[in-house]
């Protein structure tokens, strides 16, 4: 560490205890204890006043009253003014006093406290020691919770850590002690929770006339006895090695005692005596000298001291007794030592501390003066600490609302206002929400015990509103958490190991704190050590290695992070308080504030942020970063430059350069703090969305006029909360980023004509490489018509395709619905071949119905054809592929001929499209379309499909089969009655060749089956023979072909009588044989089917026969008539009416199959109801009457269903 900053400090932990004070005296307490620090060179009378030397005083002053009223308004009944503290003990939050009248106090250091004047302290409970007589030496045990308590000699065991007496039966008390001694090698404890009851530690008991060894867990045993030649004083012990200041016995009464350093080694009981505690003569000696044993920790050595006279010198003794590592010395005589971290700690008679190092015995490093009225008579040694306050960084970490523009600061809470300037003052004000300390309210005995042994237990205490907190050795800062406590500030705890004890007050001597030490590395402007002082402390938070919660070390690191970023940037030491900075987590308006040419309106005059009270003072100093540079130059180079600091051309171009460094830092700051707070850092709550809005328009400003364009366009085309009013001065003269920011406006308008200004521009734009293709994205968001149209014909002329692209990607649902028919006109005013693509794009792709843009398409197709067709090259070369299609071994229809074999051509790619469309389109006018290509002769094949669609078969088929040959398609168009290209080869093409599947399915919309019926078949493949043999050379073949494929349809007869006497036999025995074969078939089947149909009427002649004979005669009466019985009768008739069927004949008419020729033969019963009267038949019987009919039927007897018959 640097000499100039103290290793260690005081701090008040419980002050003017049991003084009495008259309430009435306004004159403040006396003058607090002012410590003091002197370099290791200075020596102790003219040590210079330390850097934390008033300390002691604020916290001394700050309770002295309210701890002067507690003692005089409820002392116990003893007096108050007698009462002292003798010996003082503790471990974690737990704090034990030994006082005067025997009794003995359990303080607790607790947040809920902070209020209540004795920072933090709470008195919970008052043992009483019997007889009442003083306190002598305290002893605390937490590893087995037992403390050890010596008054008037007799040792007092109690429990930990709320002084319940033990047992006696267990631990029984011991009279006669004068002290104890313990093992410090047994002294550990791992905080709370590693109790353990049952384990035992060896405690030796030292006696006027020997030692008694014991080992103390749940009982106390006793292990040996060693005795002594007199009773030791003082001593320390490690291992079995007892060092100790033992009385000598005088050889004769003339020779006064004299105490010796002796070395005892347990094991064997053998005593070495070292030196004297006194080297001069009792007589002569201004005081007696008292003796000081130390071990020195891990050393296995003793420091004892030996009065010179004048000096006092320190020895370090080994267990045999002999001087080792040298020796050191003190000006005045100590009065007690303490050895802490290496650090040899010193209380002088002349009331000041002087702490030397291990390392260097020489000079003392640090000199503390205590006021004299303390009259402090001892230290103390706490290996376990003790939690006490920590004023200092309460006091730097307390909220403080700070005015970011000018004005005064203010503290949050009013009520810390008033609680530091009373601390400031020496004064504290009566607080009526905090009740003077009164150990009749905190302890639950205020009566003293009654007379007997001393170890009664008490009553049962009253039960406490609030529990004791747990003392916790890693817990060195702990901070209330609490919300009701919020108004009282921050309350943390440090670690005190070393206590300097007076009769009334009890100071703690703590190794100075990390925030202190940064303070004075600040304040010597060392700030390299400063800058390792804080890294180092965040390596150690990494590494776990603290002793305080995770959340109190963040928030110490966050404070010290803060007081580094700010004090470097005081300092202009921009680059290296960035890291800081950003680690500090702060409210980025603390840094924009001082930059006043980018701040503009974004901070308000009346804006208040909260800071650590510890850094306002820079703060208040940090107005503007101008002046921090002015300041900076004046201080380190006036006045060695001219005129002066502020108009020296040197100095100029530096202040510049420190300026533009301290933009370049705010804007790494900007951008890291804007990507952790969009990742979800960062602090969150009111001011969030104004912090947000802060950083982005800071770093925008930034960005724009540093020119960095690329990144400030990242900016501003993500999501961000940039201003646009304040952006706009830094953007005029980048009008394509002014252009991003109307973007994120919505101000679309406004940003197509930014483009469409640039890309007009004579001069570039740096920035923007492409603003027409800038435009064009744009413009595919647009959704009002009148603004697309605008920029969209404007694009065209610009880019065709691009304004072509955009054109196309509209549709009705998702973008904007255009009058195809008016823009294709406008388009072709700008230019003719765009306005051609989008018109194939409309009618092709979007299925427009509109007749006059399909006529519009197919005469850009005829024109382009009959263009192309007029170069001599293109005329060669279609000739060229009609030779090689005829040539063909394997027919196939020629356009997938074309297709397949054609190079990549514009002719080839305008016919196939004219063919699909040709075919496809239901929107055009065929006589015009047919006229067109009849003037261009290389086009028959689509003459062709005009014909067929026209129904012009016999024209169309002879294209297709003599012009052409194409004898696929001809035979295609006779299946399907005029379609050359179905479907399937229009699928079959557009796998072939890219950008054909529209064309190839534009005649798939709305399509229906078409139905040919076999005689419109017949006629077509009538038609297509005829064709072929009107032309007898060279189509032989195609028309065998088709003879034997439509040899179905075709009487042989027929095709016989039109055949050309020319044609080879072998081309058409083929279709001779099958049709002969087929007619011997015929006629076989025929004949087989007479046979059928004679057996079938065999069975129904006699089925009918059978049916006759069960037929009952009927008499038919005539006119005049009668039978017997006077009824008329007539005669039958002629019965020869009935003639049955020919058997052996064929039936004129012929059935498909036999059931309705039975059907035909069955007389049903809708024919029999038809035009018969019905009569009334007699039964087998005879009975009943008779009906008279006049015409023939069926007569169906009434009882019975199947006696039917024939009139």
């Amino acid at each position: 560490m640097n000499e100039t900053i103290s290793h260690f400090h005081i701090r008040p932990v419980i002050t003017d205890l049991y003084q009495s004070k008259d309430l009435l005296d306004l004159s403040g307490p006396s003058t607090p204890p002012q410590p003091s620090t002197a370099s290791p060179s200075a020596s102790t009378s003219t040590a210079s006043p330390s850097l934390f030397s008033s300390a002691t005083s604020i916290a001394s002053a700050a309770t002295r009253r309210a701890a002067a009223a507690s003692a005089n308004i409820s002392s116990p009944s003893s007096s108050s003014s007698n009462k002292e503290i003798r010996c003082v003990e503790g471990y974690g939050q737990n704090l034990y006093i030994g006082n005067s009248d025997g009794t003995v106090e359990w303080w607790t250091c607790e947040a809920a406290s902070a209020g209540n004047g004795m920072n933090g302290w709470i008195m919970k409970f008052r043992h009483t020691l019997f007889p009442r007589r003083p306190v002598s030496k305290i002893y605390v045990l937490p590893k087995i919770l037992k403390i050890l308590i010596i008054s008037d000699g007799t040792l007092h065991t109690l429990a930990l850590p709320n002084l319940e007496p033990l047992p006696s039966s267990h631990v029984p008390p011991l009279r006669g002690v004068v002290s104890v001694i313990l093992n410090d090698e047994e002294l550990d404890w791992g905080g709370p929770g590693s109790e353990d009851p049952n384990y035992q530690m060896t405690v030796v008991v030292v006696r006027r006339k020997g030692l008694g060894v014991y080992k103390l867990g749940n009982r106390m045993n006793s292990i040996k006895e060693i005795p002594l030649p007199s009773s030791p004083t003082h001593h320390a012990l490690f291992s079995s090695y007892l060092c100790t200041s033992i009385p000598s016995v005088p050889v004769s009464p003339e020779e006064s005692s004299q105490n010796l350093y002796s070395i005892i080694d347990l094991s064997d009981a053998s005593l070495t005596e070292v030196l004297p505690v006194s080297q001069i003569d009792p007589a002569v000696s201004e005081f007696e000298a008292n003796p000081n044993i130390v071990v020195i920790p891990g050393e296995n050595e003793f420091l004892v001291t030996s009065y010179t006279g004048s000096t006092t010198m320190g020895v370090f003794l080994n267990n045999q007794g002999d001087p080792v590592r040298g020796t050191m010395e003190w000006s005045s005589h100590p009065l007690s030592i303490a050895i802490e971290s290496g650090y040899i700690i010193a209380l002088l008679r002349d009331q000041s501390v002087v702490i030397h190092s291990l390392n260097d015995l020489e000079k003392p490093i640090q000199t503390i003066k205590l006021e004299s009225t303390l009259d402090a008579f001892g230290i103390t040694y706490s290996p376990y600490g003790v939690s006490v306050r920590d004023l200092i960084r309460d006091e730097r970490m307390t909220p403080y609302r700070l005015k970011l523009l000018g004005g005064t600061s203010s503290t949050v809470s009013k009520d810390v206002v008033a609680q530091q300037a009373s601390l400031d003052e020496g004064v504290v004000e009566s607080n009526d929400h905090a009740e003077p300390l009164s150990p009749d309210v905190t302890s639950p005995i205020n009566e003293d015990p009654p007379s007997g042994s001393g170890l009664t237990p008490p009553s049962s205490p009253i039960p406490l509103i609030k529990a004791p907190i747990t003392p916790q050795r890693n817990a060195s800062l702990q901070t209330s958490a609490a919300s009701s406590n919020t108004n009282r500030g921050p309350f943390s705890t440090a670690i005190a190991e070393t206590m300097i004890i007076s009769p009334h007050s009890i100071l703690s001597l703590i190794p100075t704190s990390i925030i202190m030490k940064l303070e004075g590395f600040y304040t010597e402007r060392q700030f390299d050590q400063a800058i390792t002082l804080v890294d180092e402390e965040r390596r150690k938070g990494r590494r776990g290695e603290i002793d305080v919660d995770k959340s109190t070390h963040h928030q110490t690191m966050k404070y010290l992070n803060l007081y580094l970023a700010t004090s470097l940037f005081e300092e202009t030491l921009f680059d290296k308080s960035l890291d800081y900075l950003i680690k500090a987590k702060i409210d980025p308006r603390l840094i924009v504030r001082s930059f006043s040419d980018l701040r503009g309106k974004l901070i308000g005059s009346e804006e208040t942020i909260d800071v650590f009270k510890g850094v306002k003072d820079i703060l208040e100093r940090i107005n503007s970063v101008e002046d921090i540079i002015s300041r900076s130059i004046r201080r380190n180079y006036s006045p060695h430059v001219q005129p002066n600091s502020a108009t020296s051309p040197e100095t100029s171009v530096l202040r510049k350069a420190m300026l533009e460094e301290a933009k370049d830092m705010l804007t790494e700051y900007l951008r890291r703090t804007r990507v952790s707070r969009r990742k979800g850092g960062g602090s969150r709550g009111v001011d969030s969305r104004k912090i947000d809005i802060v950083i982005d328009t800071t770093l925008a400003k930034l960005l724009a006029e540093k020119g960095t364009t690329n990144e400030l366009l990242a900016l501003l085309a993500a999501p961000n909360d940039c201003v646009l009013t304040e952006l706009e001065p830094f953007l005029a003269q980048t009008p394509y980023v002014l252009a991003t920011v109307m973007r994120t406006q919505g101000r679309v308008d406004r940003v197509l004509e930014l483009l469409k200004e640039i890309a007009e521009s004579d001069t570039p734009d740096p920035i923007c490489e492409d603003p027409v293709e800038e435009l064009a994205q744009q413009l595919e968001s647009i959704k009002e018509p009148e603004l697309f149209l605008n920029y969209a014909l404007w694009l065209i002329k610009k880019k065709p395709s691009r304004g072509l692209s955009i054109l196309k990607s509209q549709n009705t649902k998702t973008g904007i619905k255009l009058d195809d028919l008016s823009l294709v006109e406008k388009l072709k005013e700008i230019n003719l071949e765009t306005s051609n693509k989008y018109l194939e794009h409309v009618v092709v792709n979007k299925r427009s119905p509109d007749r006059s843009l399909h006529e519009q398409l197919l005469k850009v197709l005829l024109d382009q054809a009959e263009e192309l067709c007029q170069d001599e090259g293109v005329k060669y070369h279609l000739e060229e592929l009609d030779a090689e299609y005829r040539l063909e071994q394997s027919p196939r229809p020629f356009i997938i001929f074309l297709a397949d074999v054609a190079p990549e051509t514009p002719i080839k790619t305008n016919r196939l499209k004219m063919m699909l469309f040709l075919q496809g389109s239901p929107f055009y006018d065929l006589e015009n379309a047919s006229k067109r290509l009849e003037e261009i002769k290389e086009l028959r094949f689509e003459l062709a499909v005009v014909y067929g669609r026209l129904g012009k078969h016999r024209l169309s088929l002879s294209l297709l089969a003599l012009t052409i040959g194409d004898s696929i398609s001809a035979q295609t168009y006779c299946n399907t009655k005029g379609e050359i290209i179905p479907p399937k080869i229009a699928k079959s093409v557009s796998k072939q060749i890219k950008g054909l599947d529209s064309w190839a399915s534009l005649g798939e919309v709305g399509r229906k089956k078409k139905e040919v019926k076999e005689g419109e078949m017949k006629g077509l493949v009538k038609d297509l023979l005829g064709v072929y043999m009107s032309d007898s050379k060279g189509t032989s073949r195609q028309a065998a072909a088709l003879l034997n494929a439509q040899s179905v349809h075709l009487d042989v007869l027929e095709v016989l009588g039109q055949m050309p006497n020319d044609w080879p036999l072998d081309e058409v025995s083929s279709f001779l044989k099958r049709s002969i074969r087929r007619g011997l078939h015929d006629k076989s089947t025929w004949g087989v089917m007479k046979a059928i149909s004679a057996g079938q009427n065999l069975e129904v002649s006699e089925d009918y026969l059978d049916r006759i004979l069960q037929i009952p005669p009927i008499v038919r009466d005539g006119p005049g008539e009668t039978h017997d019985g006077g009824e008329n009768v007539q005669s039958h008739g002629n019965r020869d009416e009935i003639v049955s069927p020919d058997e052996g004949s064929i039936p004129e008419k012929e059935w498909n199959t036999f059931e309705e020729k039975g059907a035909d033969n069955q007389f049903g019963e809708s024919d029999v109801e038809e035009g018969k009267e019905t009569y009334e038949t007699t039964d087998q019987s005879g009975n009943g009457d008779h009906g008279l009919g006049i015409k023939e039927g069926y007569v169906v007897d009434d009882q019975s269903a199947n006696n039917e018959g024939l009139v």
